[in-house]
């Protein structure tokens, strides 16, 4: 896009001598009904300005032309007027005569070249052509969305198309290393090549769930993310995800503790993602804790009937100015302690997602170095009213 400046806006208008007299103006106005403003003009340089509508308004007043048609038109010209240098960009002048409180629309501004006046720029003909310069600008917003949407959407089916190409050699992989570790069809020999099955397998599971990230991200991003409700009980599902992740917590050195309500109400919502949640909240947390810490799994009713779930450590922590770009695809809190953990980043934007889909929030509380709690909560039209169950 061209810049326009001072130079393409300034009109050759013939100056005036500063000796001219009010009346030699008065009588040029008057014989020219469609100039708005001339410039004054000393020797090259301009050293004022005079504008139709303020000069007739004074010089027509009772006896004006008496008190003023014998004097020079330094008078009544505007002394300090709006001077550019013909490099000024239009956005520069328009901020300049924006900026000038109790000027007049209609007065224009003096165009200059290393000091020497060479035109008069007129307001009419800027205004025009501000209008012209944000209309191409919204024309290249609208064009560079379209581009941006079109290029996210071609991201997302790449992503979708290469998770699925990826993932069916992959769970052969698995599948088949799994076998050979299990030893079913006999014991391998050297003893050696049975680590580097559980390798195999133990690297091909982590790929795996990778690509399986991703191709959650793509689908979130494509509008494809599908909730499939059914009553879910919060204490049985936590006590599930603890099992699951016990071998983990135990290779981390870290203290889990779970305090959840025997009574909590049951959810509807979907079993699937909201084991996921757990699991993701449990598995940051395992991840970046040091070893001797504690972690805590919460889950609480809330005042305005929904539950909230709580997943505190004593780990690293996030500083303050990361803790929203910790929620955004591909982003990691970057130091020492993170830099040998692996991992997509999209943990934590996934499970902010599956959370929103259910309608809830997701948010951060963080301390660097002493830990960090993440916070989830559920509507109260999610809340099953409790089983009522009769007396022994």
């Amino acid at each position: 896009m061209t810049t326009t400046t001072a130079r393409e806006l300034a009109e050759p208008v013939e100056p005036i001598d500063p000796e001219i007299t009010c009346a030699e103006v008065f009588d040029f106005l008057l014989s020219d009904g469609d100039v708005l403003n001339i410039p004054v003009v000393d020797r090259g340089r301009p050293v004022g300005l005079v504008n139709r509508l303020d000069f007739m308004l004074i010089y027509v007043r009772m006896y004006g032309r008496e008190v003023y048609g014998r004097q020079p038109i330094t008078t009544l010209m505007h002394k300090a007027p709006t001077i550019v240098d013909a490099s000024a960009t239009c956005e520069e002048i328009n901020a300049r005569l924006s900026a000038l409180a109790g000027s007049s629309p209609l007065q224009g501004f003096i165009v200059v070249e290393k000091g020497h006046y060479i035109g008069l720029g007129s307001a009419a003909v800027l205004m025009r052509v501000m209008a012209e310069i944000n209309m191409r600008r919204a024309e290249e917003l609208e064009r560079q969305r379209r581009r941006a949407e079109a290029a996210s959407e071609s991201k997302t089916q790449f992503l979708a198309s290469m998770s699925h190409e990826l993932r069916t050699p992959l769970n052969a992989i698995i599948g088949f290393a799994d076998l050979m570790r299990m030893e079913l069809f006999g014991k391998i020999e050297p003893s050696r090549y049975l680590e580097y099955v559980h390798d195999i397998h133990g690297s091909g599971v982590h790929l795996l769930h990778m690509i399986n990230e991703l191709l959650d991200m793509a689908k979130i991003e494509a509008g494809r993310f599908d909730l499939h409700d059914a009553e879910i009980c919060p204490l049985e599902i936590c006590e599930e995800v603890t099992r699951m992740l016990r071998q983990s917590v135990a290779t981390a050195r870290v203290q889990l503790e779970m305090r959840v309500p025997g009574d909590l109400p049951h959810v509807m919502a979907d079993e699937q993602q909201m084991r996921r949640i757990l699991v993701n909240l449990l598995s940051n947390a395992i991840k970046f804790t040091p070893a001797g810490g504690k972690i805590t799994l919460s889950f609480a009713e809330r005042a305005d009937g929904g539950l909230e779930l709580a997943v505190a450590d004593t780990g690293i922590g996030i500083p303050a100015d990361k803790l929203e770009k910790v929620l955004e695809p591909f982003e990691q809190v970057e130091n020492s302690f993170t830099r040998t953990r692996a991992g997509t980043g999209l943990g934590l934007p996934l499970t902010k997602a599956m959370v929103e889909a259910h309608g809830g929030r997701l948010w951060i509380e963080s301390v660097l170095d002493k830990g960090t709690r993440v916070r989830v909560t559920l509507p109260a039209e999610r809340v099953l009213n409790r089983t009522k169950t009769d007396a022994a």
